[in-house]
């Protein structure tokens, strides 16, 4: 019975709608990008939600195929809800800041990094994710954390020739 609910539960499991995976890909991005301070935050979080996938399978999306842009694009609209729940609990165990920004009406946030153990930066460990993030950097230039969600879904989506829907 045991390794038979086991099983059940790995069947049940989908590695980019589960909170722990979203958790360290958002904590990962953060850092990159440096969003260690309000002045520095990263605008919107709902941007994380079309950036994961490229943190952690590849940071430059034009090597993406049309069918692999289509579907991270229509994955992100369900994370959007999970990352709303996420920044809750990470705000709670005091790993993140966040902030309403009144002009823009969307949530801002930054990472809390002395509230991380230093050991969670390991470039063995997250090496690739951390590559992943500079050629996302590289690619956008360093204002990926200030651009605004239209304009990161149009760079990354329509300009890549993906029908998208009001973001």
């Amino acid at each position: 019975m045991m390794n038979r609910n086991a099983a059940k539960r790995s069947l049940m499991f989908i590695q980019k709608e589960d909170y722990n995976f979203l958790a360290y890909s958002t904590i990962i991005l953060l850092n990159s990008l440096e969003c260690n301070c309000e002045t520095k935050r990263f605008k919107d979080f709902r941007k994380i939600a079309y950036l994961v996938d490229f943190v952690n399978e590849g940071g430059n999306p034009s090597e993406f195929s049309e069918q692999q842009l289509v579907e991270i694009y229509q994955k992100a609209q369900i994370k959007k809800k999970l990352l709303h729940h996420l920044l809750i609990v990470l705000k709670n165990k005091n790993f993140i800041d966040v902030t309403i920004n009144s002009s823009s009406k969307t949530i801002d946030l930054w990472l809390n990094k002395e509230s991380i153990p230093k050991e969670f930066f390991n470039k063995e460990i997250f090496g690739k994710e951390i590559e992943n993030v500079k050629m996302l950097k590289d690619n956008y230039t360093a204002s990926l954390r200030r651009l605004t969600i239209k304009t990161l879904v149009e760079k990354i989506f329509n300009n890549n020739n993906i029908l998208t829907w009001e973001v």
